[in-house]
């Protein structure tokens, strides 16, 4: 009873657990798996098991931070599965982040059109359920940021400094880019508690906040300095110049705002501005300028704005620079990783957070018919595409994660490998989506010592593969067909050098 008064109390309570539902339904049969997703899970699996963050192949993860691998971690731990525990973690994370949103609009003082039209966007994002029916990092590090906002943009005591710190650890430990989030929010967090603290205490608490939430950071930089001579492992760069990549973050947001993913949603780390449909490239451009319009008018008007308005404005503004131009500079200087829907999904709330704090400020002038019209339009057709997503996803699951993926033939016959077997293969994150053994090692890591006790060795040959090269020789054929070969490479006392002479 006490659960149903509370939600006619606050509606956003059932909004927020409505808004679960396109992530519940679209990972029905599984959720989605991709190349890291499988080191997500891979590393979690091994922390579980006291063997620290090995990744699939079974060598030290170094690329990727453990964070998500944690609650994998924890959800073995409790015998949940790691697709039980992603699914978990995702919906509560969207939950999070629609009460956020919700709280941050409200602070901001919009009316309550406003207000829950930027809730339903968020809640009904194509964008958004697109990346929350995969097993990816992203959930949990947009729900963070959506948190750490909420915490910052408002005068707190000293205790919510400790948790803001808490929250700058888990930015990073989550995803790399967290340091490019947590600085831009601690500056605010400072100025909004300079008229309750002044100047210097206000800075110094956000410092001292920020500060605590590197040590942990450091410790983890080095250890990953210490075993691959990186910071967070080799990385290629993309090269070229800084308007490529700003070129596809324009076709990004125009992806967003038709609510459609370019090439299908099958672009990779190769996307580039030509293969956004022109739609896409006229939309992210019309999205640009009325981001900018809206926003110099917002602060030109400042003095017609509440403080509360202009400090979540300010906040979200300062995140979306910071973090936008660092992803610039990144991908031509340090990686390739395109500015695509997944890469710059933490900007999406503050870019709805902006857009409608700044348009609502702009009720009682006059303003063309059409744009009301487009507004709530525009969240109607990104809740219809949600939906009809959401069904497609979970009718078979995503990528690695989809029922076809399981049942290959090669795969099956893989899974029914002892429990105890040495599994080599030229394709090992493919593999260990479809079977969950763990470790996998490729065909140049077999001088590795194999750290567990074994039977029996199994080598799963691919056809077609990124390792096409190494093939072993003179084992035993167990099972063959179009998609390749497993072949049986004696058992695991004897050596397996010979096998590749």
């Amino acid at each position: 009873m006490e659960t149903f008064a509370l939600i006619r109390r606050q509606p956003v309570a059932l909004v927020s657990l409505l808004s679960a539902l396109p992530s519940v339904i679209g990972n029905r049969n599984g959720i989605g798996l991709s190349w890291d997703s499988t080191d997500y899970i891979a590393v979690g699996l091994s922390m579980a098991a006291g063997r620290g963050a090995l990744d699939v192949t079974g060598v030290p993860m170094a690329i990727r931070p453990p964070g998500l691998s944690a609650f994998v971690a924890v959800g073995d731990w409790i015998s949940l599965s790691p697709d039980v525990s992603l699914r978990i973690v995702n919906a509560l994370c969207m939950m999070v982040i629609v009460w956020c949103t919700h709280a941050l609009l409200s602070r901001a003082g919009v009316g309550p059109v406003a207000r829950w039209t930027g809730v339903a966007l968020v809640a009904l994002s194509p964008a958004l359920v697109d990346i929350f029916t995969m097993a990816w990092s992203e959930p949990p590090f947009i729900a963070l940021v959506l948190v750490a906002m909420v915490i910052a943009t408002r005068e707190r005591s000293w205790p919510w400094d400790l948790a803001l710190a808490a929250v700058f650890t888990a930015l990073f430990f989550m995803r790399y880019v967290g340091p490019f989030y947590a600085v831009p929010i601690a500056l605010i967090a400072a100025r909004v508690q300079v008229r309750r603290s002044g100047v210097m205490l206000s800075f110094l608490r956000a410092g001292t906040s920020l500060s605590i939430s590197m040590v942990l950071p450091w410790l983890w930089l080095m250890r990953n300095k210490d075993l691959t001579g990186y910071l967070t492992g080799y990385r290629q760069p993309g090269g070229g110049t800084l308007l490529d990549p700003l070129k596809t973050f324009t076709g990004t947001l125009g992806s967003w705002l038709i609510a459609r993913p370019p090439l299908d949603g099958k672009g990779g780390i190769y996307l580039k501005w030509s293969d956004f449909s022109a739609l896409m490239q006229v939309a992210g451009v019309v999205l640009w300028v009325v981001l900018v319009l809206v926003l110099v008018g917002f602060f030109i008007r400042a003095r017609q704005q509440s403080r509360d308005a202009i400090v979540i404005v300010a906040a979200c503004a300062f995140v979306f620079i910071v973090y936008s131009g660092f992803s610039v500079y990144r991908f031509v200087y340090h990686e390739m990783g395109p500015l695509d829907s997944r890469m710059m999904s933490g900007l999406y709330v503050p870019i709805i957070l902006m857009l409608v704090v700044a348009l609502d400020s702009l009720r009682g002038t006059r303003l063309p018919l059409v744009l009301p019209a487009l507004l709530l339009m525009l969240p109607a057709w990104h809740a219809v595409t949600t939906v009809n997503n959401s069904i497609d996803f979970g009718r078979d699951g995503r990528y690695w994660g989809s029922e076809f993926h399981r049942s290959v033939p090669i795969h099956e016959f893989a899974a029914s490998l002892p429990a105890d077997a040495a599994i080599y293969s030229n394709e090992p994150q493919s593999l260990f989506a479809a079977t969950f053994h763990w470790p996998i090692r490729n065909q140049y890591m077999y001088q590795n010592p194999y750290d567990l006790p074994c039977s029996r060795r199994y080598f799963v040959w691919f056809n077609q593969s990124f390792l096409p090269d190494g093939k072993p020789v003179g084992g035993t054929v167990l099972y063959e067909d179009s998609w390749g070969q497993v072949i049986d490479l004696d058992a695991c006392n004897t050596d397996i050098a010979r096998f590749w002479p």
